[in-house]
């Protein structure tokens, strides 16, 4: 007892220390489960918006996923009993992520075994929710693209459905036909998800309102999304002015493929992008650069799950730069 009162004497009395802790952090009274709710909740504009595009084939990829995920979840936590558990809501909130990015006519045994590799390999086999180095789900979608490439064809996906706007996804025509491909597409389309892609992860506007009910709630912090703004138009400015026959003009980019889905959602999970704000500042920088170097140069189309990954692997190192602790010294 009397170490007990030397102890709470000296975490109360004494300077103030920097928290360290790994990530996800939260204040005091939400649960993981409360905030994993509120991502749920900021993905239902894109949701709702995909499901007024393409009706009941969202809807069974949404669905799919987050049965799927629930149930791996669960028979993962009755074999391996660990703190990450299945009520947290993690897993609900990763499964989204992965429908949104998977291509509308996902055949179901595609969506298993993205699952499978989004809750045993990327997170459960690290420790669950705050240890795991890579995002779950964009790892999954990496794997899934490298395994199946024709089947997470999105251009193919959608080749059926009657829109009145070209029938290519963005980014693809601009890599073949060059900055001549932007004059095919009305910014307006972009913005409102009118182009070929994923599930949902290119409704532009809906993901923005979802970015921002998200900055609302203090889920996420602002350095991420801003600096990977910055990063992105600034790196694509320079190319486009060193090339500017291949290299497409940065609202093309900003608005094409999962640009902002990436910046809002991806890089700003709470496990892999770093704790302190300049470091904060610093990945968003990054990811966007990264993400601009793979569309502009690699073979890839889209490229955001090869940025986060990246991205990702460099956050424990950009986390050593820590602020300066100012107040009393230590004797």
């Amino acid at each position: 007892m009397k170490d007990l009162k030397m102890f709470q004497k000296s975490t109360t009395s004494g300077p103030r220390m920097l928290n360290v802790a790994v990530g996800p952090h939260y204040r005091i009274g939400n649960g993981l489960a409360e905030i994993y709710q509120r991502w749920v909740i900021a993905l239902i504009p894109a949701i709702a918006a995909s499901l007024c595009y393409f009706g009941s084939d969202a809807l069974r990829v949404f669905g799919l996923s987050i049965s799927f995920a629930l149930a791996i979840d669960f028979i993962a936590e009755k074999i391996a009993p660990s703190r990450d558990l299945t009520s947290n809501w993690s897993s609900v909130s990763l499964a989204l992520l992965l429908a949104f990015m998977l291509p509308v006519n996902a055949p179901w045994w595609l969506i298993l075994i993205g699952c499978f590799i989004m809750v045993v390999v990327g997170k459960k086999f690290f420790g669950g929710v705050g240890s795991y180095p890579a995002q779950p789900a964009v790892l999954a979608v990496a794997v899934l693209q490298l395994s199946w490439p024709s089947r997470m064809d999105y251009t193919a996906a959608l080749k059926s459905l009657d829109w009145s706007v070209t029938m290519v996804e963005p980014l693809r025509l601009l890599k073949s036909m060059g900055v001549s491909a932007e004059s095919q597409y009305h910014w307006w389309d972009l913005l409102v998800g009118h182009q070929v892609g994923a599930t949902a992860s290119g409704m532009v506007l809906f993901i923005l309102i979802g970015g921002f009910v998200l900055l609302a709630l203090r889920e996420i912090q602002w350095q991420l999304p801003v600096g990977f703004m910055i990063g992105l138009l600034s790196t694509a400015t320079i190319l486009h002015i060193i090339s500017p026959e291949t290299i497409g003009s940065p609202i093309f980019y900003l608005l094409s493929g999962g640009t902002l889905f990436m910046g809002f959602f991806l890089i700003t999970d709470h496990t892999t992008s770093p704790v302190n704000k300049l470091p904060m500042f610093l990945y968003g920088i990054l990811a966007g650069v990264l993400l601009i170097l793979i569309r502009g140069y690699s073979k890839h189309v889209d490229g955001i799950v090869f940025a986060v990954l990246l991205a990702n692997l460099c956050a424990p190192l950009l986390d050593m730069i820590k602020p300066k602790v100012k107040g009393g010294k230590n004797v």
